[in-house]
Formats: structure tokens, sequence, C-alpha cells
């Protein structure tokens, strides 16, 4: 039994490790963390308040990252079509709507900006 036991309990903590990323899943920087960390790297970084929430934009040489804190989900929605369109060499574009937790956060990046802002998104693939 022990056997047995022990390659299920292995990975079953493998799986978890995967799946959670040091126990903290997706996780966004708040805005002015993103910025020092950008800004540590050697980003160029402008942060602003818009009518619609707050705007972020970092860049470096082809790499960039716009990142949009929002009150609205329906904002989100137009600019995420309008981002889709006006960037068409992104790595990532990314929208969370009505979360409990991010609330209404939109992104577009290339390079390595993603991971230099401190975004880490931890992808579960489910099979159904």
């Amino acid at each position: 039994m022990k056997k047995v036991l022990a390659p299920i309990i292995a990975a079953v903590m493998l799986l978890m490790t995967a799946c959670y990323n040091d126990g903290r899943g997706t996780y966004f920087p708040s805005w002015d963390e993103m910025e020092k960390n950008l800004d540590a790297k050697g980003y160029t970084v402008i942060v602003e308040d818009k009518d619609v929430g707050k705007y972020l934009n970092g860049h470096k040489d082809d790499d960039y990252i716009e990142f949009y804190w929002l009150d609205n989900a329906d904002d989100a929605k137009k600019l995420n079509e309008e981002l889709s369109k006006e960037h068409t060499d992104f790595d990532e574009l990314r929208s969370i709507l009505n979360s409990d937790e991010h609330g209404n956060v939109l992104f577009c990046s290339k390079g390595s900006a993603m991971d230099d802002a401190g975004i880490q998104i931890v992808e579960v693939d489910v099979k159904v």
C-alpha cells in the first residue's frame, strides 16, 4: 500500500504546486508595485488616472506593456477590442472582468514586459 500511496501523494503535491505557483495563483501587482518593478528593469513608465480607471504604460526597446485597472467591465470589453486592433505584435492580451479579487483588469504586452512587471498567470489545463 505504501508503494502505491507515495507516488499518488507526490503527484498531488506536484499538481498543487503547478496550479498555485507558491500559493499565489494569478497575481497582478498594484500599479505602484508594477511601476517600481518596471522602472528597476529600465523601462520608461507612465501612470495616469483616466476617467474610466488607471492606466500604466511601460516600454523598453521593443518590449512594452499597457495595463488598465478599469471601473467598468463594459469599458474593458471595448478596450480589449481596441487593443487587439492597435497592437498586432503582442505576446499577451488578457482581461479579467468583474473579479472579486482583481476587479476589471486588462493588459497587452510584448517580450518580457509581463514578467518584468511582476505579473504571474498560472495556466490550468482542465480536460473535460
